[in-house]
């Protein structure tokens, strides 16, 4: 998740996913300072936005995916956030919803030869099961192919994609198949499906689409990285024994037929409601494996991080981060040349920031906390992008609108913005 000369990461998460009551019904509402209502404006900008996806392409690009009514738009920036281009439609609903509030957005993936791959889900109004649709562009984001339904049937959410050098594109999902089927037979399912797929066209059509593994959390984001060794790495919040929803990460093989790796942590967090709160991995040059999230567990509560130097067989002792007093929540960690960085919200009561915290040891030690942003007004969740070994925060406010801040590189030199 550094340069453009590596792998390029693109996250796309959701609020609910699932079936009506029970464990799709929400965990607790958001703090005000939280939450991102309705936008400050009406027109097809980022600006007007509540939420948004960033990416760079190979020529430094900056990318943008977002959602403005019900219509999916993507702009680009030649200049890092500072103008944006007009923007491009790429589909609109007259039913229903698109995905695109709290872990729930459309995406952008910009790929080597120049064209773009598009990402959105929708789903009927007040039902939580949807449909991920793609679509393409060869012609420099000026339009967009159709959309295609990623699948018919089932209902899938929470799609995530990662790119290899060689431009094979990874995707997962969260998928409901086996739980319609369970719920039609009369037997009892937990959570969902987790899925996987890949292209070597870069996005006309997606192999190997297949359920790996069941009873994921339905209602949290996945997230992905590609490791040293070109394979693609899954994190998200898995349900295990006794309704359980902890974080589980592991390894796609090259056939794309199996998974391996093992669970993150043993938080001990047990609920039958939707936590809405996924997790965030990233992996270092050395093949590290690093994943931050939120827990409210028997064994620890708060904003964790935790790292694996063995592909995910172990994990290190969870270790907290964050001020409880302020309602931490929604991390993201992303390693850039030698550096990890990780940042969340926190919300005091009236102000709303996001502070960052810097790694130059692979996770073994991190600056203090300093704000790097702060918002008085409502504000999506915090995104990190890189180009070249430079790191962003990608944030979206109701008040200040699109932001793009440079992440410092060293400890000293982050600031309020």
């Amino acid at each position: 998740m550094g340069s453009m000369a590596i792998p390029r990461v693109i996250i796309i998460s959701a609020a609910v996913f699932g079936l009506s009551g029970g464990a799709d019904a929400e965990l607790s509402a958001p703090a005000e300072g939280q939450r991102h209502g309705a936008a400050a404006c009406a027109e097809p900008k980022p600006d007007c936005a509540t939420t948004a996806n960033p990416a760079f392409d190979a020529k430094g690009k900056l990318w943008v995916a977002y959602v403005v009514g019900k219509t999916v738009y993507v702009a680009s920036s030649p200049d890092a956030a500072k103008n944006f281009s007009a923007p491009v439609a790429i589909a609109s609903v007259s039913d229903g919803v698109i995905d695109a509030h709290g872990d729930a957005r459309p995406k952008i993936v910009p790929l080597d030869d120049g064209s773009l791959l598009a990402s959105y889900t929708t789903r009927p109004d007040k039902q939580m099961i949807g449909t991920i649709f793609t679509a393409r562009s060869t012609d420099g984001g000026k339009s967009f192919s159709k959309p295609q339904a990623m699948l018919t049937d089932g209902g899938q959410r929470f799609e995530t994609f990662v790119v290899t050098p060689k431009g094979r594109i990874y995707a997962g999902w969260l998928d409901k198949t086996n739980a319609l089927k369970a719920k039609a037979e009369g037997k009892e399912f937990e959570g969902s499906g987790v899925a996987f797929a890949w292209s070597d066209d870069n996005g006309q059509s997606f192999a190997g689409k297949k359920i790996l593994m069941d009873h994921a959390c339905e209602c949290c984001r996945m997230s992905a990285a590609l490791d040293r060794d070109g394979l693609p790495v899954f994190l998200w919040r898995q349900v295990f024994d006794g309704n359980v929803r902890d974080h589980y990460a592991a390894k796609l093989s090259a056939d794309g037929a199996t998974l391996t790796g093992g669970r993150v942590s043993d938080d001990n967090w047990a609920i039958n409601s939707c936590p809405h709160h996924g997790p965030s991995l990233a992996v270092d040059a050395h093949g590290g494996w690093h994943a931050v999230w939120f827990t409210k567990g028997k064994n620890r509560q708060g904003l964790f991080y935790a790292h694996s130097e063995d592909s995910g067989k172990s994990f290190s002792s969870p270790e907290k981060f964050g001020d409880d007093a302020k309602a931490p929540g929604h991390p993201v960690v992303l390693a850039a040349k030698g550096r990890l960085y990780r940042v969340w919200k926190e919300f005091d009561g009236t102000t709303t920031t996001i502070p960052l915290q810097l790694s130059r040891d692979g996770g073994k030690s991190w600056s203090a906390p300093k704000i790097l942003a702060q918002t008085d007004d409502a504000s999506d969740h915090p995104e990190l992008v890189a180009y070249k070994g430079a790191a962003y925060l990608s944030w979206v406010t109701h008040k200040e609108g699109y932001r793009l801040l440079p992440l410092p590189r060293d400890e000293k030199s982050a600031a309020v913005r």
